[in-house]
């Protein structure tokens, strides 16, 4: 059934009407500018279903969160074998003692994660749990991964969904902001001119508290990594303009009449509500495929990690490193600059920081195929394609496959994904473990934790049996009960 989506337009971007709680719209649509300024958006796909891009916020001191509601600080200085918990409070001269039954998570203080990461894999299981490091070898039972916070781990091959190849990280085009200086400002042209504003500058970031619109040229390359960081208050609600030969924000409900611009891609963003438009001056608004992601209003922060192609016409979104949205433009691509802006349109108030442009190799991580299409192994190469078989080996930066035929050897550095063949479990490897652990920078593992100290927390997992974590990597632990 199609759901109809009432938006209003302002400065250059679409405010959203609200959307039900775990609905997430795909797809391409129609838009309609009614003589009003009413926009009409009408999306034929509706898929019920979220994924999780919580991250834990930046505290200077641990938190506990007990199972009855309440909520606790201080400093968590150790977990025994029985899972019990002694605590530090600053209003207690002595520890505190409590049982983990108790207790639904702990999010440990970000002054504790310090460890610098350089990782060429990420590695998913089939009970959701992920990590990174560097690989070291694979054999028929088992795949050998060099982490910075628990050494080499020997993860099970039986556990294993996927693995990707990360290329090395290109060198950043551009780090900001560090100060205001070489960005223009703009008047928002959504608002009243009393309530309109500008972007501040403060220890490396920006801040807006009203209206206000801010923008540079970044010589965003033909392919690129767009990625920062936002902190919002109240209501989420910008207009970012990918692309883009103009300075100024431009009306999208007056483009017609509006100064000469190129075209560009306005990504929308609001609390609740995501869109891509590619917008030209003479061609009528038109919507990529927008994209509903309520967990916005349950945060106040996110990392954006935008994707751009101008050879294969496509921009993707990740969100705290999830891909949440891929687009194609069937008409080519539209950005004709090389700007971004950044139009805050006066609901709430926020911070922009951690800009960082890179160049891109194009190549997005590609879902997993269903367990019941993985009866062997699967590679995807650099270049797109795949070749079926048994994974045999990898060994000095080479892997191994026997596809039938033969049995060539690859250079790691062709390589893009493997997706393992899948295989029957026991109910102890797949059943949930009792605790779940959120790694920086977000990924997870879970298992039976045994300690914890200052030193090193000791984890057993069906995944890769016991090992020691170092605590600077934790940023929370969850307890599952029964």
């Amino acid at each position: 059934m199609n759901k109809f989506c009432a938006l209003m337009l302002c400065a250059g971007a679409i405010s959203s009407c609200a959307l039900g709680q775990g609905i997430i719209l795909r797809g391409g649509g129609q838009i309609q500018v009614q003589g009003n300024g009413v926009l009409i958006f009408n999306s034929p796909t509706i898929v019920n279903e979220l994924p999780d891009v919580s991250v834990p916020l930046s505290n200077t001191s641990d938190s506990v969160l007990f199972t009855n509601g309440d909520f606790l600080y201080g400093k968590l200085i150790s977990i025994g074998s029985q899972r019990e918990i002694r605590w530090q409070h600053p209003d207690s001269a002595a520890p505190i003692d409590f049982k983990s039954t108790n207790i639904t998570q702990i999010d440990l203080s970000s002054t504790r994660r310090s460890l610098e990461e350089t990782n060429n894999c990420k590695v998913d299981f089939v009970n959701s749990d992920s990590l990174k490091g560097n690989l070291i070898s694979c054999d028929k039972d088992s795949v050998v991964l060099d982490t910075v916070y628990a050494g080499q781990l020997r993860l099970s091959r039986a556990m294993l969904e996927s693995l990707v190849i990360v290329p090395p990280s290109q060198p950043a085009l551009f780090e900001g902001p560090s100060a205001i200086e070489g960005w223009a400002q703009g008047k928002s042209i959504a608002v009243p001119v009393g309530d309109s504003g500008q972007f501040t500058f403060r220890n490396g970031a920006f801040y807006a508290t009203k209206a206000a619109s801010i923008a540079r040229d970044l010589h965003l390359p033909d392919t690129a990594q767009i990625e920062f960081d936002l902190v919002w208050k109240s209501t989420l609600h910008m207009a970012i303009a990918l692309y883009t030969d103009s300075l100024q924000p431009v009306s999208l409900a007056s483009k017609e009449t509006a100064p000469d611009f190129g075209g560009f891609y306005s990504f929308q963003v609001n609390s609740s509500y995501l869109d891509m438009m590619p917008i030209k001056k003479k061609d009528p608004l038109k919507s990529l495929g927008a994209i509903a992601v309520p967990a916005l209003m349950q945060r106040n922060r996110a990392h954006f990690d935008l994707r751009a192609s101008k050879r294969d016409h496509k921009l993707a979104l990740l969100i705290n490193g999830v891909l949440v949205k891929e687009w194609t433009d069937p008409d080519g691509f539209a950005g004709q600059g090389t700007a971004m802006r950044f139009v805050h349109q006066g609901q709430g108030s926020i911070k922009l920081s951690n800009i960082r442009i890179r160049p891109w190799d194009g190549q997005l991580e590609q879902p997993t195929p269903a367990p019941t299409h993985r009866p062997t192994d699967s590679v995807r190469l650099a270049d797109g394609t795949r070749l079926n078989g048994q994974i045999e080996s990898i060994n000095n930066g080479k892997l191994s496959i026997a596809t039938g035929n033969s049995t060539p050897q690859l250079p790691i550095s062709q390589l893009r994904q493997i997706d393992f063949a899948s295989q029957t479990l026991s109910s102890a490897q797949t059943n949930s473990q009792p605790v779940k652990v959120l790694l920086t920078p977000g990924y997870t593992i879970s298992g039976q934790l045994e300690t914890w100290s200052s030193d090193a927390m000791t984890l057993t997992s069906p995944s890769f049996g016991k090992a020691k974590i170092d605590p600077k990597a934790v940023a929370r632990l969850q307890f599952t009960h029964d």
